[in-house]
């Protein structure tokens, strides 16, 4: 996996911090915003913003949920539900019970169907490219035309700052720190080449000798060095492709 990138972010109160992602909460606001006592300040910020978002300011609020539709809020992990858990506890309080074990999995399977796909955000892809400065930049336009053509299933976002692409249909929920669905991340830091890793490419067991490197990790390279590689080894990045879409769906 290529090392992360962090932005230097400024909020409106003027706290520097550095962020990998798009995220624009700011540490600092947050420590400040956190509460001194109460349920709310065993928690982590996520999750507490989490609760915040559904206005349960209180635990006869919180009492008003089932365990399942706090489980499911953004940023909700097991550690915060079990200090939920015991704090309803202390207060003779419980989290609201479903009505029938249908309703349960009823909310599961929406829940399911709500987060198994991901869209491909070819916009932000074409932005960045126009942007992008870099002498093999038409290799890397020939192969982004080569993976997404190669299976409609595949699309492509920003992410580690590089154009990445990944498997977009349904898949079963997951810990997004898996990134089970990313499929390829290109990486422009050296001049002469293009290079695409793939994050779980051992899996694949390319035989063609496209796929380099035995990173314990299961990452493998594939190297670029011009438009006239790229087409030498097009029918072999597809069938990596190929094989890696009918290994993980």
């Amino acid at each position: 996996m290529p090392p992360i990138k962090k932005t230097l972010k400024v909020c409106s109160k003027g706290h520097k911090f550095y962020k990998s992602s798009d995220c624009p909460t700011c540490p600092k606001c947050a420590l400040e915003k956190k509460p001194k006592d109460g349920f709310l300040s065993t928690i982590s910020a996520p999750a507490r913003r989490a609760l915040e978002s559904k206005n349960i300011s209180s635990l006869k609020k919180l009492s008003g949920f089932s365990e399942i539709e706090i489980k499911n809020l953004h940023g909700m992990g097991p550690n915060a539900i079990s200090k939920l858990q015991s704090a309803l506890k202390k207060e003779g309080l419980t989290f609201k019970k479903e009505k029938t074990k249908k309703a349960i999995k009823t909310q599961i399977v929406k829940t399911k169907s709500e987060s198994s796909t991901k869209p491909s955000e070819t916009d932000k892809v074409d932005a960045f490219m126009k942007k992008l400065k870099h002498p093999l930049k038409n290799v890397i336009e020939e192969l982004r035309k080569i993976i997404l053509s190669t299976h409609r299933s595949v699309g492509e976002e920003i992410k580690w700052n590089a154009p990445t692409f990944l498997y977009t249909g349904e898949m079963e929920n997951f810990d997004p720190k898996e990134y089970q669905r990313y499929i390829i991340v290109s990486n422009f830091y050296q001049k002469d080449c293009i290079r695409l890793i793939f994050p779980s490419g051992a899996r694949v067991n390319d035989k063609s000798g496209l796929l380099e490197g035995d990173y314990s990790d299961g990452r493998r390279l594939a190297h670029f060095y011009s438009s006239e590689d790229v087409k030498l080894k097009q029918k072999k990045l597809q069938n990596v492709i190929k094989s890696w879409l009918k290994l993980s769906t």
